[in-house]
């Protein structure tokens, strides 16, 4: 039985050896491939179509070999499924009459590339899908809604430029109408240089940590869209997986927990200073959910309403519809997930601007959040008993749900073929990387470095002098990029049910916890070099522009890509101008958004939300190592 069973083993072995032996990677078919999409249109009668098909599994040495190589799957695509933009006049005998996709369509297709596949490979393909077909005379047509978007575009534009002359012809002898004032793109420009009253003191440091999170993510998703596209070398996203450098970047997902943490400290300090001279009880809920929803939602109402107008009619390409329109039907469909400030919850391929995801899981944490700091108000001896329960809460939940549905690490979740699904039926990123529960325990550990800060400055503790302060702020930058080398192997091989808890309730938390021992150790400067790195002041601008950079970057990404005309081939220099290009094009486009948009709308919510002054003997008086400035002005999101 033994001698079988080892006769077996060596047998596949050697079958194994065999085919790598015989079939390299350039033994395979394409994985994908588009035809000169202009040189094909060209011709009135012509027909171009985008297609997946399937190949059929069989015997074939050669199939045996693709179905080895793409079981691998958390490294490798799976080159069983294969991707052509053709030009179906030229190769397929194609005509006008298949433009309309019917079963005709298909079928003609279908026996076209299974005649070419099995001609050059000895393969067949099983089943094929066309996404859409592509004739010259194809023109999106303006709609009513595009006129709509359009003039209350316009209106806002022309409301920013009218009470800028106004302003600029008129100067005002005192502090001016608040109202014109909030439009004035000459003031708003100036608060963008040198910052608003919300931008001295201890919170400068969040600016640079702000635009050095937006990189890192510019940086991941570039990689993504080299994943995405019809790249026409796909073994370099397959190779970067043992590339040291270039999987970091599939890690660099932990950095948004900058934001988390961010965002809970400054939710937190808020409302701990706020409930020292102002009521703090349930009716504060209602204003603060407004507060914040008046705050995040205009730039996104005008990043959305482009998207679903006029951003599909600035270009063409064989990847155009797949990127660019879709977006625009899914947001035509789906804009109210975003209005309500709940996309996470909702599949992740068919979410309006997927890039906000992160304003659901905020929000979310926001309320969660502001019950809990009303309950440390109400009682406030349970606050170390409730702050250490909701603690332990927020990294056992990730832990469970990942050990009973025998998710994915998180980390793993960005692999090759779920990034060309746009990460649909992916239930390690939807549970995992996007939801409430799996970001919790970050949120919550800024609000822990909130609570500590706040009693370190009643108390009235030095701790810019503690030697241990100073040892922990030198080594959180390494810990930090220690925990974005945490489970570098996992890409290959499989980890185990109790590994993937273990990585994800664990793993991007401790980044968390190294990034609130940074942010204490920045308000009392215990490192030159550090501090200085974060209060640099040309990285202060870029910081305030990063909620629009992360708004607008992805309609930067789909558009670049949807215009492309042949394949992508990728080397570490195309990725590095692909990566420089996309940054600049980002923050370029982020400025009209903010002067005309965010930095107005911050403006009307501080003049609409301004808490009622107080007595001067019953304001709080500043302590050691605060900012001199009100903590209601200082935004709780990006």
């Amino acid at each position: 039985m033994w001698l079988l069973l080892l006769c077996a083993v060596s047998v596949f072995a050697q079958n194994g050896t065999e085919l790598r032996d015989v079939f390299d990677y350039q033994s395979m078919p394409a994985l994908s491939e588009l035809d000169d999409f202009d040189k094909c249109l060209k011709d009135p009668e012509a027909v171009y179509c985008i297609v997946d098909m399937e190949l059929l599994e069989d015997d074939t040495p050669l199939y045996q070999y693709i179905k080895n190589y793409s079981s691998l799957y958390y490294r490798n695509y799976k080159h069983s499924k294969l991707h052509r933009g053709v030009c179906g006049t030229q190769h397929c005998g194609l005509n006008l009459t298949h433009a309309n996709i019917t079963d005709l369509t298909v079928d003609t297709l279908r026996e076209c590339f299974n005649g070419s596949i099995h001609k050059g490979y000895g393969l067949q393909v099983e089943s094929l899908s066309v996404r859409y077909c592509k004739t010259q005379k194809d023109r999106l047509p303006i709609d009513w809604l595009d006129i709509i978007i359009g003039l209350l575009i316009l209106l806002v534009l022309f409301v920013n430029l009218g009470c800028s002359a106004y302003y600029f012809f008129w100067p005002p002898q005192e502090r001016g109408n608040r109202y014109l004032l909030a439009f004035c793109i000459q003031k708003n420009w100036k608060a963008l240089k040198y910052g608003g009253s919300a931008d001295g003191g201890i919170f400068k440091c969040f600016q640079a940590m702000r635009f050095y999170t937006m990189a890192m993510i510019l940086g991941l998703h570039s990689m993504i869209f080299i994943g995405y596209g019809y790249t026409e070398n796909p073994e370099f996203i397959e190779n970067s997986y043992d590339d040291f450098f270039k999987s970091l970047l599939f890690n660099a997902r932990i950095i948004v927990q900058i934001f988390f943490v961010m965002g809970g400290f400054l939710m937190a300090y808020k409302m701990l200073t706020y409930a020292e001279t102002h009521e703090f009880s349930l009716k504060t809920v209602p204003m603060a959910i407004v507060n914040r929803w008046l705050r995040l939602m205009p730039a996104v109402l005008v990043v959305m309403g482009l998207a679903m107008t006029w951003v599909p009619h600035l270009g063409s390409g064989p990847m155009w519809d797949a990127v660019v329109k879709r977006e625009r039907d899914i947001c035509r469909m789906n804009w109210w997930q975003l209005v309500i400030l709940m996309p996470n919850v909702f599949p992740f391929e068919n979410l309006c601007l997927p890039q906000a995801w992160y304003l659901g899981t905020d929000t979310q944490l926001f309320l969660m959040t502001m019950v809990v700091m009303l309950i440390i108000w109400r009682w406030p001896r349970s606050g170390v008993p409730v702050l250490s329960g909701v603690m332990v809460v927020s990294l056992l939940i990730p832990f469970l749900q990942s050990y009973f549905m025998d998710l994915l690490p998180i980390r793993v979740s960005i692999f090759p073929e779920s990034i060309r699904n746009i990460f649909g039926f992916n239930y390690t990123f939807y549970h995992a990387y996007v939801s409430a529960q799996g970001n919790w325990a970050g949120y919550h550990l800024g609000v822990l470095t909130a609570w500590f800060y706040h009693r370190a400055q009643n108390n009235k503790w030095n701790l810019g002098e503690s030697w241990f302060l100073k040892a922990l702020f030198f080594i959180s930058i390494p810990i930090a990029f220690g925990t974005v080398l945490m489970g570098w192997d996992l890409h290959h091989r499989e980890a185990t049910a109790f590994e993937s808890a273990i990585f994800n309730a664990l793993n991007q938390n401790f980044f968390a916890f190294a990034i609130c021992i940074f942010i204490i150790g920045c308000f009392y400067k215990c490192n030159k070099i550090y501090v200085s790195s974060v209060e640099w002041g040309p990285l202060q601008p870029l910081g305030r522009m990063s909620y629009c950079a992360m708004l607008v970057h992805a309609t930067v990404l789909r558009t670049y890509g949807g215009q492309m005309r042949r394949s992508f081939y990728a080397t570490d220099y195309t990725a590095i101008m692909l990566y420089a290009g996309i940054v600049c094009t980002t923050y370029l486009a982020s400025l009209p958004l903010h002067l005309f948009v965010e930095a107005p709308a911050c403006a009307l919510q501080k003049i609409w939300f301004s808490p009622k002054r107080v007595p001067r003997e019953e304001k709080m008086t500043v302590k050691p190592g605060a900012s001199n400035v009100s903590v209601s002005t200082v935004s709780t999101h990006i």
